[in-house]
């Protein structure tokens, strides 16, 4: 025999109370004899000899009632399949997890795999008994139940399966075990059983499982695996722009990862990439089973502007959901330039190599500022300051320059006849660039580029040749006390640096030393600097990027941050008619805003009040790619439990049924209880009326 509710057992003890009762009452008197009364002592012990009788009767019926109402409540079970015997058949506490992620959408010859979880669930609420408790845990990346507690409702967690839907969102059993654990250590039934119902693909577990056993030795634990037919599958995991300086009109460099996660190779399978819903390029490719590998493409955007695109299989397999693969692309528009120094040849010669023709509509918008105009404007609409001959600056323009570059922005220092290099030593100091020391003469031949950093994003398909044969001719140049911070990008061919770039909180600062003035050097008329001065620009204004941040996994929260100030308005992310408000967290130099998990892949649009300020795209996870079941030896030792498997082929009842046994006894020992207490009540209402009639 068990005992569901042990820790009442002590209740027992509570037996004792009628016994103490009945010595407490058992008082000795003095004895007196009166000879008058000496005839009625023969009749008064045949009495009490009936007396003492129905008293340990009635201390044994309510002892016994005492006894059997604390056993009604501890829930006595004997270990019997025999249906004869009295009682009710033993509860069980089941838990249903289901998997409902990505890869239960593969297509198989009978529907999907989520279709066979749903009719194998089925299977099982139709052997579940009328008293069962059951309750579902959603196998999502954070376990979702239904309902709130376990219920004897049937019909209701059948309503909740049939009308659940695969999700495009990560699986994870072993949460989902942790979770079922929990729930059934709640539970005081006999019977604690768990059934998983999942696809057992690679994607539902982690790379490292639990050291302890999932599930405790008293838990039966039944794994059902999905109907495992499909074997063809290759999905995007990855996609991404590897280009790190993108500008109107310059070839855009995308990265794709293929991963052939089925059983059998993918020959010639069309790729594509499109951007704003038209194509721009295609490629093939070919992979063999269980292969990983990336490839590279080239197309150019045609429009500027925060955009999405996609890297979709043309081909369909069993598993569709990772067939297309978004990502977002940032094509600046404009790139607002501020060109602030001394009028001369230095800051015209830059102006002119920048934005020629002073086109309205072209990609660089160049404003001419001389020092003083400068210091008292409005910086917030400037992407990047060139700081070009400039003579000197005033007391507050260290902070102000320092709190610009922080924010994420960018400054080029040019130097010149008219620049005095001890007065820009403070503010140059605060971004990290060297001293100034002085100004130095070619002695016999000019100087020439000697070393380039051809790896540095702002020479990303800028040079045809090697830099030294195109090198400009250079006479004089700037020397400084070390580089300090600044880490040198190009050196001249004496190993002396010529450009210089450091880093400021999220911006960045470079600093040439030398000067496109025609006395300086012949920089002014080479073919290299209008694009080295145009993609210098872009890259310190940061504003021509991948967008990869803008990427987002369905079913996982993730941040983003921005730079400056957020402003008044609530930030929002909008698809269609849904819309949700972002919380927001300000930082020192910027501010950060929290975007929930989301559901569905696609894209969607973040706007501050009216403004739209971007797009997002949101993609299936890669892992659920995996559509392979994973090996048992990675999982079946961390389980725990009783562990049964059961194939297509095995009948669910059957299974459940071996190994469910017993029957209640609390309902028997609360009618013994109440017999005893009628009993008790009869046989001590005979005894007054005895005791009357003799009286």
């Amino acid at each position: 025999m068990t005992f569901l509710n042990t820790a009442l057992l002590a209740a027992l003890s509570l037996g004792l109370i009628p016994i103490l009762i009945h010595l407490l009452n058992r008082q000795r008197f003095k004895q007196v004899d009166f000879p008058t009364l000496r005839f009625l002592k023969e009749m008064q012990r045949q009495k009490m000899r009936q007396v003492k009788i129905r008293q340990i009767i009635l201390l044994l019926l309510r002892t016994l009632a005492v006894l059997f109402l604390v056993l009604a409540l501890t829930r006595p079970v004997i270990r019997s399949t025999a249906g004869i015997l009295p009682g009710v058949e033993a509860k069980s506490t089941v838990v249903l997890i289901l998997d409902r992620s990505a890869s239960m959408q593969t297509e198989t010859s009978s529907g999907t795999r989520f279709r066979d979880v749903q009719t194998r669930a089925q299977e099982i609420l139709a052997s579940m008994g009328d008293n069962d408790e059951i309750q579902i845990v959603w196998a999502d990346p954070k376990p979702t139940l239904f309902p709130e507690s376990p219920t004897t409702h049937i019909a209701l967690v059948r309503e909740a399966i049939v009308d659940a839907e695969a999700t495009y969102q990560g699986g994870d059993l072993v949460n989902a075990l942790q979770s079922a654990r929990r729930i059934l250590g709640a539970s005081q039934n006999l019977h604690k059983e768990v059934y998983v119902l999942s696809d057992f693909s690679g994607s539902a577990w982690p790379e490292e499982m639990p050291e302890l056993e999932l599930l405790p030795d008293d838990v039966r634990l039944f794994l059902i695996p999905t109907r495992d037919d499909s074997r063809r599958n290759m999905g995007i995991v990855n996609a991404r722009i590897t280009s790190r300086l993108i500008t109107p009109g310059r070839p855009v460099e995308l990265a794709f990862q293929a991963y052939n996660s089925g059983s059998v190779p993918a020959e010639e399978r069309i790729v594509s990439v499109y951007v704003s819903g038209r194509r721009v390029a295609q490629t093939r490719v070919s992979l063999q089973a269980g292969r990983q590998q990336e490839y590279r493409i080239k197309f150019v955007p045609e429009e500027p502007g925060s955009q999405t695109g996609y890297v979709r299989i043309e081909d369909p397999d069993d598993f569709a959901a990772d067939d297309k693969r978004e990502f977002v692309l940032r094509v600046p528009p404009r790139l607002q330039v501020a060109l602030v120094g001394a009028e001369g040849p230095a800051k015209q010669l830059t102006g002119l190599a920048m934005n020629p023709t002073s086109d309205p509509d072209a990609f660089v918008q160049v404003q001419k500022l001389l020092p003083a105009e400068f210091e008292t404007a409005d910086w917030s609409g400037v992407d990047v300051i060139i700081i070009v001959d400039s003579p000197e600056f005033g007391i507050g323009f260290e902070s102000r320059i320092r709190e610009f570059v922080e924010s994420g922005k960018g400054v080029l220092v040019i130097p010149g006849p008219s620049f005095d290099l001890r007065a820009h030593a403070g503010w140059m100091a605060s971004l990290g660039l060297p001293g100034l020391v002085e100004t130095v003469e070619a002695e016999s031949t000019p100087y020439q580029w000697g070393k380039t950093d051809l790896s540095h994003p702002l020479f990303e398909g800028l040079f045809e040749e090697e830099p030294s044969v195109v090198s400009p001719e250079f006479n004089r140049l700037v020397t400084t006390t070390g580089s300090g911070t600044a880490v040198n990008v190009i050196t001249f061919s004496n190993d002396t640096p010529f450009m210089l770039e450091t880093r400021a909180g999220k911006g960045r600062a470079i600093l040439l030393l030398s000067s496109p003035d025609p006395e300086w050097s012949s920089l002014f008329r080479s073919g290299i600097f209008p694009p080295l001065l145009v993609s210098g620009s872009a890259y310190l204004s940061g504003i021509g990027t991948s967008g990869e941040e803008y990427q987002l996994t369905a079913g996982e929260a993730s941040q983003l941050s921005f730079a400056g100030r957020p402003g008044s308005e609530n930030y929002e992310i909008r698809r269609n008619e849904w819309s949700a408000t972002l919380a927001l967290e300000s930082g020192t130099t910027g501010f950060a805003l929290k975007v929930p998990a989301l559901s569905d892949p696609g894209t969607y649009d973040l706007w501050q009040g009216s403004r739209r300020l971007g797009v997002l795209a949101v993609n299936t996870p890669a892992s659920e790619s995996n559509i392979l079941p994973a090996p048992e030896n990675l999982y079946k030792a961390s389980l725990g439990g009783k562990l049964t498997e059961l194939g297509q082929g095995a009948d669910v009842k059957i299974a459940i049924n071996e190994g469910r046994f017993g029957r209640e006894l609390w309902k028997l020992c609360l009618y013994l209880a109440l017999t005893m207490l009628i009993a008790e009540m009869l046989i001590g209402r005979i005894g007054r009326r005895e005791v009357s009639a003799t009286a």
